[in-house]
């Protein structure tokens, strides 16, 4: 029998290899610990998640009008050999303080048993980073920035490998669907447009996509924060657009509502029934392919964030169903109802292949994968 190579025998430049296709923190800190070689070979360039990226709004009182976003990760955890995986939302809130949030609701857990533990170390368990994003919380806290209520953040580059003071983008969307840009050595933001309705990050370039599904791509580099291309807008679509990027592919989910936006006031906040939703590809060649199927995926679209989940990375959910908030919280009184409105207790659930729709509750093992497993509580 051959004797067995230690991991510091590997050759530097395999090393080298490996640590350039870590972008998740936790993935980089249990390589940096296998020995002091690799430890050596990838620096810990990544800024703690608990410190705020912090932004100056407006050319006036600076100490006022700053906005500070504190990113959120969305993992599945596990521990093997038990297959129950959790899936969660960590975000952070102070320094050395993280807070457990539902991944499709974006409220904090609340009610956990008695034996859950007070401190979490991702690397006790199995964790997948899914997605990150980053939120604002001072309009909660401080009245100056209530009437600037930032919905949502995404900074390029995205990688924990990579220094943000050294290369930052970050691109800032309002619940009124304003847009702000934010670059490395700006004093200030600077303001898009206003007419957006989801932002993302693809292949490291920040990205809007307006209400009727035309895709901007924004180059900081240029001059005025240009938009240097957009794709075809998607014809005859619904209210409401959402961006999805997953393995390298970009998506757009079309949210379609029992009544159209108002004319006037085309963000302000209205309540309407979901009643169907439809899903695009992306192709540079091709443009825009309706999706019909996920198969062995599962999408979510949360309040701030939206992603896909393989199934074989959670428990007893099926391929082909869609996630999301119920905007208008209704209630029905029959499951006859629920296909043709979603209905309320804030999740929802539609089948794209089916076309059903309805609450959390009525599709069996849909729910399994937000509750905290017994293996985590008992520990």
């Amino acid at each position: 029998m051959e004797p067995r190579i230690s991991w510091s025998g590997l050759p530097e430049d395999l090393v080298s290899r490996i640590g350039k296709c870590l972008d998740s923190c936790v993935d980089i800190i249990r390589f940096r610990s296998v020995c002091m070689k690799w430890r050596y070979s990838l620096p810990y360039f990544h800024w703690r998640q608990d410190s705020p990226l912090t932004l100056y709004v407006y050319p006036i009182s600076r100490r006022e009008m700053t906005l500070s976003f504190f990113r959120t990760t969305v993992y599945v955890l596990n521990q093997y050999p038990i297959s129950t995986p959790w899936l969660l939302k960590v975000e952070a809130i102070e320094q050395g303080k993280l807070r457990l949030i539902n991944p499709i609701s974006d409220a904090p857990l609340k009610d956990l048993p008695p034996t859950f533990p007070k401190f979490l170390n991702l690397l006790d368990y199995s964790a997948l980073e899914v997605t990150r994003g980053y939120v604002n919380k001072d309009f909660e806290k401080r009245k100056t920035l209530r009437s600037f209520n930032a919905l949502k953040a995404v900074v390029s580059p995205e990688s924990d490998s990579v220094c943000y003071y050294d290369c930052i983008t970050v691109l800032i969307l309002r619940r009124c669907g304003e847009l702000f840009l934010a670059t490395r050595g700006a004093e200030f933001m600077s303001e898009i447009d206003d007419k957006f309705d989801d932002i993302a990050v693809y292949r490291d370039s920040v990205i809007a996509v307006d209400r009727w599904g035309k895709v901007s791509f924004f180059d900081s580099s240029l001059l005025f924060n240009e938009c240097t291309r957009t794709t075809p807008p998607i014809l005859n679509g619904g209210q409401k657009k959402h961006l999805v990027v997953f393995a390298g592919h970009l998506y757009v989910v079309d949210r379609y509502l029992d009544r159209p936006r108002k004319p006037r006031y085309p963000y302000a906040r209205f309540y309407a029934n979901v009643v169907s939703f439809k899903v695009y590809k992306w192709d540079e060649e091709r443009g825009w392919t309706e999706i019909r199927r996920l198969d062995d995926r599962i999408l979510v679209i949360g309040q701030r964030l939206n992603f896909f989940v393989p199934i074989k990375e959670l428990s007893g959910c099926r391929g082909n169903y869609i996630y999301f908030m119920d905007e208008k919280l209704t209630s029905y009184n029959d499951e006859e109802d629920a296909l043709i409105g979603s209905t309320g207790h804030g999740i929802a659930v539609f089948d794209l292949v089916d076309q059903r729709i309805g609450k959390l509750s009525s599709f069996p093992g849909c729910f399994n994968m937000l509750a905290p497993p017994s293996w985590f509580t008992a520990n």
